[in-house]
């Protein structure tokens, strides 16, 4: 049954997109859309009365969903300078931050540099793609696609290392490929992370949510939520 888009008409509900699997913040648990953040939104939406629909996709349909208007929202996605001019974002749900990760059998660091002339992998609709291309030119770049698409590219030695988002590149590491990879003890750069909507498409129902937000955040169930997913 095709859910309707969030409109003025009767029993509107707002799609939210959101990529699959991005351990912890967002998956499929028994069919189901589940995950750190993909709970807390809906806990957003739930407290200020907005009926919602979750809509899952690979990490790469994910922008071009939103500004095509296949979904009205993306439940999660990292806040950066390229992302601003085309999307508004709800007041911050979690920061987190961009990492590295190497094989178990090669040298790690928590600093690009001492990588430069290395090969690095890394989603290139990501948000650490642009930053490790302005930022740290001295790096090769290479599209991973995915998370999975990367760690396997980073295991069969296609790529150096992986440039990544830490909990969701650990959650994914621990699960998918366990004891291949040095996990990183720090992010290289913090990363806040927020709702996105296409620019000025929905102002009203930011003002809605971000309210809701800080009320998850006041009263406790930010924090029950954060912890139930990172125990």
């Amino acid at each position: 049954m095709t859910q309707p888009g969030f409109s003025s008409t009767a029993s509107p509900s707002l799609r939210i997109g959101f990529d699959v699997p991005f351990e912890p913040f967002g998956l499929l648990r028994d069919g189901e859309p589940a995950g750190m953040l993909v709970e807390l939104v809906a806990a957003m939406c739930s407290e200020a009365g907005i009926a919602h629909t979750f809509i899952t996709m690979p990490l790469a349909e994910t922008e071009p969903s939103l500004m095509s208007g296949a979904v009205d929202a993306l439940a999660f996605k990292g806040v950066t300078p390229e992302r601003l001019p085309t999307m508004d974002f709800s007041d911050l749900l979690i920061t987190t931050g961009a990492a590295i990760f190497t094989r178990s059998d090669s040298a790690h660091s928590n600093a690009l540099e001492d990588f430069y002339g290395k090969t690095v992998v890394s989603p290139r609709k990501g948000p650490m793609w642009s930053y490790l291309a302005r930022q740290h030119p001295a790096l090769h770049l290479i599209d991973g696609d995915s998370y999975e698409n990367a760690f396997a590219m980073l295991a069969d030695g296609r790529a150096d290392l992986a440039a990544l988002n830490f909990h969701a590149g650990c959650a994914i590491a621990k699960r998918l490929f366990p004891g291949q990879f040095t996990l990183p003890s720090a992010s290289y750069v913090p990363l806040p992370v927020a709702l996105a909507m296409a620019k000025g498409r929905h102002p009203d129902l930011l003002a809605r949510l971000n309210p809701a937000l800080a009320k998850l955040r006041s009263d406790g169930r930010w924090q029950q939520i954060h912890d139930r997913w990172m125990a």
